[in-house]
């Protein structure tokens, strides 16, 4: 494997391929997935063919309706339409800082002490905060200017929940518990089936609910790795030990969990500043809450991933790998980064009696690869959810 032919692959990418796609509504995966790939021993020839394929369905940069600049850049904040004179912008903003990029990508998510472009985030399906990520780990100027523009563009409601959100006022419970006492609540809604497009209703109608199962997490403040770690676990539970016991799927949308919980302790060295990284966690638990809320609440089960039973010659990351970079899973995005995530949370954290590893397994044996994952709409598919009666 090759910095050189990843760094070819990102900035081919950086240049031609717009960071929204399909009518705008789609996030453009390229650096996390090269990334992933990348980081995951992926060979040179692996990293090219598989760009190819990412990079069927993207679309190119459309004319924005005028340029940003300094003195307009936050009036457009949430306009889709303004992709490419986002990127240029922060193009600008950032090469004239040499190789102090970091700094001035900081400066801009940190820009307004009341409506800090970071507490936006979280919109998007968290892809900003997975972008900011993969800047800072792939250490690239170029997605660093991505995951601005991105954070830029996808700026949206949920910022007003995220600019408010102070640190829980009745802490008792753990992240764990927390969930499954909304699982339980038979205030909150139950749909017919699971709808991303819920999201904004689930915001409108019942954050005070929300919040006061929010306000009762004990958050651990003086260790804030401590923290992470949890959340980290809490979105690997989600994520893993939520299907039927008989029927092992994966949803789409929580799956975004782990990765944007993966993103936040890339991040986390790279901010200096506890209350930030305090105010970061506190968002992504609202949003965590939301997303699982509109994708029907499934029972987490831990026993599903802790009492997991694996055959020897599976039990290792080597079996993992070769299943996702010598398998049709090499082109799923998110396969890759669910996988790369897991496997860097074991190195992290430890192997927890093969928890991550156990998640890890689950994933590459059982999603199938021609209607990967679970969660959409259409899908007649679901995980182990409450019934409407």
């Amino acid at each position: 494997m090759s910095r050189t032919v990843l760094n070819k692959l990102l900035s081919h990418s950086f240049e031609n391929y717009q960071i929204l796609f399909n009518e705008l509504k789609f996030h453009n995966h390229n650096p996390h997935h090269l990334g992933s790939l990348y980081l995951l021993g992926a060979t040179d020839d692996k990293l090219e063919k598989s760009y190819k394929v990412m990079c069927e369905d993207l679309d190119p940069y459309a004319t924005s309706p005028h340029e940003i600049n300094l003195s307009n850049w936050r009036k457009f904040l949430g306009n889709k339409n303004f992709c490419k004179s986002y990127r240029d912008f922060f193009h600008e903003q950032l090469t004239t800082n040499g190789n102090n990029w970091h700094k001035k990508l900081k400066e801009f998510l940190l820009d307004d002490q009341e409506h800090p472009l970071i507490n936006g985030v979280i919109g998007g399906l968290a892809h900003p905060l997975i972008h900011i990520g993969y800047a800072f780990e792939l250490d690239s100027q170029l997605v660093g200017i991505e995951a601005l523009a991105t954070t830029a563009v996808c700026y949206n409601y949920l910022h007003e929940i995220a600019d408010k959100l102070k640190l829980p006022i009745s802490p008792s419970k753990s992240a764990l518990e927390i969930f499954k006492d909304i699982h339980l609540d038979n205030r909150l809604p139950i749909y017919d089936k699971p709808d991303i497009d819920n999201l904004e209703l689930v915001v409108k109608n019942y954050t005070d609910l929300v919040l006061s199962h929010y306000n009762q997490w004990n958050m651990n403040k003086e260790n804030i790795e401590k923290t992470i770690e949890e959340l980290f676990d809490l979105a690997v539970y989600i994520y893993g030990a939520t299907h039927k016991p008989n029927d092992i799927e994966f949803d789409f949308f929580l799956l975004h969990l782990v990765t944007a919980m993966h993103a936040i302790r890339i991040i986390y060295p790279h901010i200096n500043n506890q209350q930030i990284i305090e105010h970061i966690l506190l968002q992504f638990f609202y949003f965590a809450m939301v997303i699982y809320i509109c994708q029907l609440r499934p029972e987490i089960n831990e026993h599903l991933i802790n009492d997991y039973k694996i055959d020897n010659e599976k039990n290792n990351w080597n079996y993992v790998i070769e299943r996702i970079l010598n398998t049709k899973l090499i082109d799923d995005a998110h396969a890759v980064k669910v996988i790369r995530a897991l496997k860097d949370a074991d190195k992290v954290y430890g192997n927890k009696n093969g928890f991550y590893l156990k998640t890890a397994i689950k994933t590459v044996d059982h999603v199938n690869v021609e209607d990967i994952w679970i969660g959409m709409s259409n899908d007649q598919r679901q995980l182990n959810v409450l019934k409407r009666l």
